[in-house]
């Protein structure tokens, strides 16, 4: 069911919208004085904007003359399933169907079957039994060696196409020879298997390689492991995978203070030949064994994002690569998460203005760590979907590749918005529409004034459909829109996400710790007619 039906608004009003005119002579006048009144109401926007702590108004405004900012990936709101998952297939869900449809709500997507245990997998190899399990100084995981069968393996890709998804294997990088070169031996065999059941996949090699020192007591060189994807890069042409991507070096500690990932990527990126397709990198902003609920509304925590972007862009530039960054390893807290905090309502916050962040700054694909398994997971044990799952449903929905430009008093404060052309299946009767979503991260009602310099005239009856999300407490996993429980269908599917409806030209008030996706129908933006 579309979530356009049952609402109140009925897409037969959108034929009444205006429609262009031959009379140039109108066109001038009518453009003449939208110009004015923009510049009017820029002056009053500025005003609004030097009261802004006082009014408690923000002002946002939208040039729908300017050009794309950017353009995502159609799979960049991507997910992973962690390699630890493998270790036990009997508690991993992937045949299950309820499983299969609430990853499919998430498609088209990337699957990134990747995490630490990834460095720990012999496909169809045995490996010799452990007396003492040997678990990660970082989070206390297992990183026990162990083997994956070629049927887990099958089945586990098997779910991602039958979610309509995409899978991305991580191959372990610590199957060394005493030279310390990389032994493929064990790559091939999964490579083969897989192309001998036509499978279409991405790969990578190694999980935070920089912190194999400190994981496993066994160090690779940025220079030893770019030479390892030079030889991976080459094995996959010649297995028939020429045309997958291949991504890397999967560093993490982007913005310590040593710099440890910055420099361990540069030195990847002067040594790889063009080996990989994109640069990926991991990003989390706490430590889930330390995190409390004010560091989830804390402005400052957000901001760290910013400045780890711009950390791995300039070795982009300094390298002189032409490469798009994925982060292909993200979410608000490591070592698998903080308890009853990165699966709540408050996390959404990061994870939505992460989005809207990473859009804008030209990131192409983020992978949220996890759909499934941990304290970040968007799906619980019991299969019931985390509030994260219902915001990037919702993401999915109304938000397009197509980034436009905002113009703010601030995007760094409790107020973070971002805008996007509006995914083309949320139009109504093909009317133009743009989609502004973001967090008020206020303890207090927030009022927001959206003015759009249009590119000729507005259309009649231009309308604003706000769909805000909210929760009882901060820490539930209940998430209401409009003020209604989220919750699927009897048979698993969506319910219809109902709007309230109000003009473009009202002013939104946002409610205190509030999540908002408001889509403007009947808005014309330059940058959406491509």
């Amino acid at each position: 069911m579309s979530y356009f039906e049952n609402n109140i608004w009925s897409k037969n009003e959108y034929h009444t919208l205006g429609r262009k005119e031959n009379d140039q002579a109108g066109k001038s006048i009518i453009g003449s004085i939208v110009v004015g009144i923009f510049l009017i109401l820029l002056v009053i926007s500025l005003w609004n904007i030097g009261r802004h702590n006082l009014s408690k108004t923000y002002v946002v405004i939208i040039d729908t003359n300017s050009n794309l900012l950017h353009k995502t990936s159609e799979r960049y709101l991507s997910f992973g399933l962690d390699s630890s998952l493998l270790r036990d297939m009997d508690k991993f869900p992937v045949k299950n169907d309820t499983f299969v449809n609430l990853a499919r709500y998430l498609s088209p997507a990337f699957v990134r079957v990747g995490g630490t245990s990834a460095d720990c997998i012999f496909f169809n190899q045995p490996v010799p039994e452990v007396t003492e399990k040997i678990t990660s100084p970082v989070d206390a995981q297992d990183i026990s060696n162990f083997t994956l069968a070629g049927d887990d393996y099958l089945a586990v890709y098997q779910f991602t196409e039958r979610a309509q998804l995409r899978m991305m294997f991580d191959l372990n990088a610590l199957i060394r020879d005493p030279d310390d070169h990389w032994d493929d031996t064990n790559a091939k065999d999964i490579i083969n298997f897989s192309k001998g059941h036509s499978m279409d996949i991405d790969w990578q090699l190694g999980n935070e390689p920089n912190s194999f020192r400190h994981v496993f007591n066994r160090p690779v060189s940025a220079k030893q492991l770019a030479d390892d994807y030079i030889h991976l890069r080459r094995l996959l042409n010649q297995l028939g995978y020429e045309t997958s991507f291949l991504v890397g070096p999967e560093v993490n500690h982007i913005g310590d203070n040593d710099k440890a990932g910055e420099k361990y990527a540069t030195e990847f990126l002067k040594n790889n030949e063009n080996s990989v397709d994109f640069l990926t990198w991991h990003q989390y902003y706490l430590n889930g064994r330390e995190a409390k609920v004010a560091d989830f509304i804390n402005p400052n925590v957000f901001n760290r994002l910013p400045i780890q972007i711009k950390n791995v862009q300039d070795v982009i530039d300094q390298t002189n690569k032409n490469l798009k960054m994925w982060m292909s390893e993200t979410s608000t807290a490591y070592g698998g998460g903080a308890p009853e905090l990165s699966n709540r309502f408050v996390a959404g916050f990061l994870w939505l203005d992460k989005l809207g962040y990473g859009a804008t700054a030209g990131v192409d694909v983020i992978v949220r760590q996890s759909f499934f398994g941990g304290n970040y997971s968007m799906i619980g044990k019991d299969l019931e979907p985390n509030p994260d799952w219902w915001v990037s449903v919702m993401y999915k929905q109304f938000v397009s590749s197509k980034v436009i430009q905002l113009k703010t008093p601030s995007n760094f404060g409790s107020i973070r918005l971002y805008g996007h052309c509006t995914c083309p299946s949320a139009l109504i009767s093909r009317v133009p529409a743009i989609t502004v979503y973001g967090v008020n991260l206020n303890n207090d009602f927030v009022r927001i004034s959206l003015l759009y310099y249009l590119k000729s005239y507005p259309r009649k009856n231009s309308k604003s459909f706000l769909y805000i999300l909210t929760a009882d407490y901060l820490q539930s996993r209940d998430i209401r829109l409009n003020g209604e429980i989220l919750k699927l269908n009897s048979d698993g599917s969506l319910p219809a996400f109902k709007p309230v409806i109000v003009d473009s030209s009202q002013v939104i008030t946002l409610p205190p710790f509030s999540m908002a996706f408001i889509i403007m129908h009947g808005v014309e933006h330059r940058a959406c007619e491509t």
